[in-house]
């Protein structure tokens, strides 16, 4: 997430230069999310004021400067050497009360922007994400993610890929999921091929031999004695190769130390997403307007909450903050984010990590709109959506307490009428929480 000072590279920089203490240090947390993943500007975090001036001075990548502290900055020099005469945006997060005398402090010195500690976490016009967007898009400055919708997938992915590789806290894909998803996607792939990249991780191939064994896979095929070569024949080298990447995602992305994300439950919620929008389809439980295939489905429904993982792993204290205001939001993890001032919310993380991987704008696009899906939502995003909620109606969302809220443009799409939906809820959820708890147990 941040770096000490030194050698930055060509990478855009912000400089954070805190105080010590709780408040300082959610601030410099928070600011920190928003400057990676709203920005993909790459933190360096400045012991105190004058080597933070200094950096400004020498590191003409430097794009923005936060001084985060408890009394007004009130030497007029140091507040025009951090803004480089001006020239560089300046915030300065401070309580309330020092406001006043921040501000008439830096009265003659352009690019200084004022927020305070109690209207930070808020959607108020003074709030962090607020100050900050708008002074940076006077610089021509503007989101990562501010464009997605409105031009070419391809634009939006080059544009944001270079800012991307500073962000040092956007977890990559293994190797083997992006060329299983790069074979699979090819159609003159053939299963031998698919075997060929199997085999040559023996891990995997043991896992898969497990996994295609449990409840979610064997009424589908008798897999009991079965090779590698057998399996694939059997189920279709598509799905075989999602459950194959299924494995290595889980066992991929590893908590680090510090971070009190419940990872077992994550994935619960994610492979129940998948497990259920494999029932809706292979039970032709719902009408879409176009086809998806396993592959697209299982793979977005798998990672479609990626983006929460990326702030249980490295933002915890942000994402405990959204887990403790969700009681307000009806237990919706994506509204409570709404709540706070909506600074980076996890389905912008998870688009941001599909574009990171090279997904493609199908996948991009579901994982960045299964809460917000729009008016004319397409088939893999409303069944998405569907099968994220109708997982959380059945007790396995990655809160207990959360409920399934349905876009009525899905259930539109889907000619989904309450009491229809309900028989759908009890067609899929027949003994769901203990095939997907098998399927994890299987995967780990």
């Amino acid at each position: 997430m941040t770096a000490e000072m030194g050698a930055a590279g060509d990478a855009d920089v912000a400089l954070v230069c805190q105080q010590a203490g709780g408040p300082q240090q959610a601030l410099a947390k928070f600011a920190s999310l928003l400057l990676n993943y709203q920005f993909g500007l790459s933190v360096q975090v400045s012991p105190h004021l004058g080597k933070a001036a200094a950096a400004v001075t020498l590191q003409r990548q430097v794009r923005c400067v936060f001084v985060i502290q408890d009394q007004p900055i009130l030497d007029e020099p140091m507040v025009r050497a951090l803004t480089r005469s001006g020239t560089v945006p300046l915030f300065i997060a401070v309580p309330a009360r020092a406001v006043p005398a921040q501000r008439q402090a830096c009265q003659g010195v352009a690019q200084v922007h004022l927020c305070p500690w109690e209207t930070a976490f808020t959607a108020a016009e003074s709030s962090l994400p607020q100050v900050v967007a708008a002074a940076l898009s006077q610089l021509g400055f503007g989101g990562l993610l501010q464009d997605l919708g409105k031009v070419p997938y391809a634009e939006v992915r080059q544009r944001a890929e270079r800012r991307l590789r500073s962000i040092n806290t956007l977890p990559t894909l293994p190797e083997v999921v992006l060329r299983l998803m790069r074979l699979i996607n090819d159609p003159n792939t053939s299963a031998a091929q698919v075997e060929d990249l199997l085999c040559r991780d023996p891990a995997i191939v043991m896992k898969l031999m497990q996994v295609v064994r449990s409840p979610v896979f064997a009424p589908t095929v008798r897999t009991s004695g079965m090779n590698l070569t057998e399996i694939i024949t059997r189920l279709g080298m598509r799905k075989v190769a999602a459950i194959a990447q299924q494995i290595k995602v889980i066992n991929g992305l590893v908590r680090p130390a510090g971070s009190g994300f419940d990872l077992r439950r994550f994935w619960t919620h994610s492979v129940a997403t998948a497990t259920v929008a494999d029932r809706l389809c292979e039970r032709r439980l719902v009408s879409f307007a176009g086809s998806v295939s396993f592959t697209e489905y299982w793979i977005a429904a798998l990672l479609h909450d990626v983006g929460k993982l990326v702030l249980g792993f490295f933002f915890w204290d942000w994402f405990a903050r959204v887990m403790d205001y969700a009681p307000l939001c009806d237990h919706q993890f994506r509204e409570a984010e709404a709540y706070l001032g909506d600074v980076v919310d996890h389905e912008r993380i998870g688009c941001l990590l599909a574009l990171n991987a090279d997904l493609g704008e199908t996948l991009a696009n579901t994982i960045a709109m299964h809460h917000t899906v729009g008016d004319s939502p397409g088939p893999l995003l409303c069944l998405v959506h569907l099968a994220d909620n109708l997982s959380k109606d059945l007790g396995l969302g990655y809160s207990e307490a959360a409920t399934g809220h349905y876009e009525p443009a899905v259930l539109d799409a889907c000619g989904l009428s309450a009491d229809r939906l309900e028989a759908v809820r009890r067609n899929v959820g027949q003994n769901l929480a203990e095939s997907v708890g098998t399927l994890v147990d299987d995967c780990v």
